[in-house]
């Protein structure tokens, strides 16, 4: 399969890359970045010249005919992206966060259409999505439900994309909360119960000496139950990105979450 990285001199495009060129059916045939055009693939991984080239324009992409773009850039580009990706028929796998529930809904109709797929995907972690489904299976047991998510202080978008889909797939199953702030709640800072989607309260936290991280909270009387999961290294993305792409022929034209290739 023939790859182009987008956002590949960032850190997740740089640590993915580094373990898609190992691959033997996989061939980095281009990288996108606003910073490093003209160089070596190679030498922004300091692995000495592969033979491919860092590009800052679509239509030297196009020229390299990729059979699928891994993109890990920012939420200002990635609607442009992908809309570009879908109509020049390329494959796109996104690992960029941050896209609004509308831009989701232009995405999935223009894809519908389209002779390439879209697979959104805001966590790569395996063990992140079996939070995700986890959550879902035992929040009907459960009086309410709240979520912190702690990331880096680099990171662009809150909450989280994982945490977002967490509410989301919970919600499928319970719908706790009406509104962010019961009756007879008081907030003597503004914010201070967090941010509230599909009935539950998010919680964000950003700080330097963080990767990822998200602690899923349930109560029911006298008892919690917590299900925590900790990205230590951004290694362990990598089992996520590479499932993803080899799964490629089992998705449809628009898919949202690695969860739909997990089942338990």
């Amino acid at each position: 399969m023939r790859i182009a990285v987008f956002g590949i001199c960032g850190n997740m495009g740089k640590a993915i890359t580094k373990n898609l060129v190992k691959e033997k059916d996989i061939e980095i045939v281009a990288g996108f970045d606003k910073t490093g055009e003209g160089k070596d693939i190679g030498q922004v991984l300091n692995i000495g010249n592969i033979g491919s080239k860092i590009y800052s324009k679509y239509d030297s992409i196009k020229e390299c005919k990729p059979d699928l773009i891994v993109d890990f850039t920012s939420p200002a580009i990635i609607n442009k992206t992908i809309n570009w990706a879908l109509e020049n028929n390329i494959n796109i796998l996104v690992g960029t966060t941050g896209i609004s529930k509308e831009n989701l809904g232009k995405i999935k109709k223009k894809a519908g259409n389209a002779k390439s797929k879209v697979f959104i995907v805001p966590n790569f972690s395996i063990g992140a999505v079996l939070m995700i489904k986890i959550s879902k299976l035992i929040a009907k047991y459960f009086d309410n439900c709240e979520i912190i998510e702690l990331h880096h202080d680099k990171k662009k978008d809150a909450p989280s994309g994982t945490s977002i889909s967490t509410a989301e797939n919970i919600g499928l199953s319970k719908h706790f909360n009406k509104q962010r702030l019961k009756d007879f709640e008081e907030e003597k800072i503004g914010g201070s119960r967090g941010a509230f989607t599909d009935g539950i309260n998010i919680h964000s936290v950003r700080l330097p000496g963080l990767l990822a991280h998200q602690n899923v909270i349930f109560g029911a009387q006298g008892q919690t139950l917590s299900i925590k999961h900790d990205s230590i290294d951004r290694s362990s993305f990598y089992p996520g990105v590479i499932f993803a792409i080899r799964n490629f022929d089992n998705i449809d034209n628009f898919t949202y979450g690695l969860d739909k290739l997990i089942d338990i």
